[in-house]
């Protein structure tokens, strides 16, 4: 008999196929609506996929508004927000990276919760009122997931703290993913990105909350990233990499949004806060480490993670995927000094994270995985002894 456990997925439809933004119009014909307000990436804005959207968007009469390539802050909600409000759209898209998505899903909140953004905050959930727009996410990346998850995280503008967001009423109810949008995409994007979902499926299979729901998702999305992300590094114009790598990223969103995550994202959400090292990057620094941390922990599962990333461990298969699309990096790079390290291991330790992690760890567990950290693995095992 399986153990109790709690399954959440508030997105009521996915659609994937080369070419389906162009079915925006239809989909907004479907549902009634009459005007639309399109969140883009501002790496899109005033360029060919503006125009594709605003003709086959044209009965909705558009407004666009370019989201900042940047981790999201609180003043590119306040922006966001004001510009849901002048529109007063029945539709809106998100179109771009997890930046542009979270930016989407949490500004849609501020205008249907009045007042100040902390009191929507709460990583274990907080009841919202649920805006009236039909939300459809487009994500352009194969990373993180947001446009089927409930939760999304913001750095408070200015400060080294990031508030987090969870609830369905944060969710899409439209999730559309066409491979074509990543074409474009730079391979240290793809890579980053990538490994990133990597993170959530590994995170989510490991998950002291992992159960029969999620662990097909993670598995799936596993096996997926393992063949098919370095082809979309190597070859950045390969579709079926590049739709795969898609589902993959979507498939492993629905696992982590319940069955959580890990170590990894502990480590990388204080490596984001108080050295604003980029999320995907941040993880696969911390993956593999924190998998070798896990072995003692992980039982069958840790046989079925090497197997997908062929290494004779799951952290050895992570460190070889790591090494093979250019992310086998030294923390040193990016975080200097003893103070700076403690500082990491004191503020991961606080995550909620560390709680789902199948092995227990304190703060000083932390402090010397980041110390292994700082030596790159060139693909091969890391080297834990803890």
């Amino acid at each position: 008999m399986s153990a109790p456990f709690t399954f959440s997925h508030a997105t009521h439809r996915i659609t994937f196929g080369a070419g389906a933004v162009d079915g925006l119009g239809e989909l907004a014909e479907a549902f009634g609506c009459r005007r639309a307000l399109v969140l883009l990436d501002g790496f899109f804005l005033g360029g060919p996929l503006e125009a594709r959207l605003g003709e086959t968007l044209a009965a909705q009469r558009p407004v666009f508004h370019g989201v900042p390539q940047q981790e999201p802050d609180t003043d590119m909600l306040a922006a966001a927000r004001a510009v849901l409000e002048e529109a007063a759209p029945d539709l809106v898209i998100a179109i771009g990276g997890g930046s542009a998505i979270d930016t989407a899903k949490v500004a849609r909140m501020l205008v249907s919760n009045p007042g100040p953004v902390e009191n929507i905050v709460g990583p274990a959930g907080v009841r919202m009122a649920p805006h009236p727009s039909l939300f459809v996410c487009v994500p352009t990346t194969a990373g993180t997931g947001s446009e089927v998850s409930e939760s999304a995280v913001v750095a408070k503008a200015g400060t080294d703290y990031k508030l987090i967001f969870r609830a369905p009423e944060l969710s899409a109810r439209v999730a559309l993913l066409d491979p074509e949008l990543s074409l474009t995409a730079p391979a240290a994007v793809t890579a980053a990105s990538g490994y990133d979902a990597i993170t959530h499926a590994v995170e989510a299979y490991t998950s002291r909350a992992a159960g029969p729901m999620t662990d097909p998702y993670a598995v799936a999305a596993m096996e997926a990233l393992a063949r098919f992300l370095p082809i979309a590094y190597a070859e950045p114009d390969h579709m079926e990499a590049r739709g795969a790598c898609l589902i993959a990223a979507m498939q492993a969103g629905i696992a982590f949004n319940s069955a959580h995550l890990g170590l990894a994202h502990a480590i990388s959400g204080a490596l984001g806060a108080l050295h604003h090292v980029p999320h995907g990057l941040a993880n696969a620094l911390a993956l593999p480490w924190t998998m070798a941390y896990n072995q003692p922990a992980l039982g069958e599962k840790g046989a079925v993670v090497a197997r997908i990333f062929g290494g004779e461990t799951a952290a050895e298969g992570l460190s070889q995927i790591r090494h093979a699309i250019g992310l086998d990096r030294s923390l040193d790079d990016f975080v200097d000094g003893d103070a700076a390290r403690d500082a990491v291991a004191e503020a991961a330790s606080k995550s909620g994270q560390v709680r789902m992690n199948p092995r227990d760890s304190t703060a000083g567990d932390l402090r010397r995985i980041l110390e292994a950290m700082r030596a790159p693995t060139v693909g091969g095992p890391p080297d834990l002894d803890l």
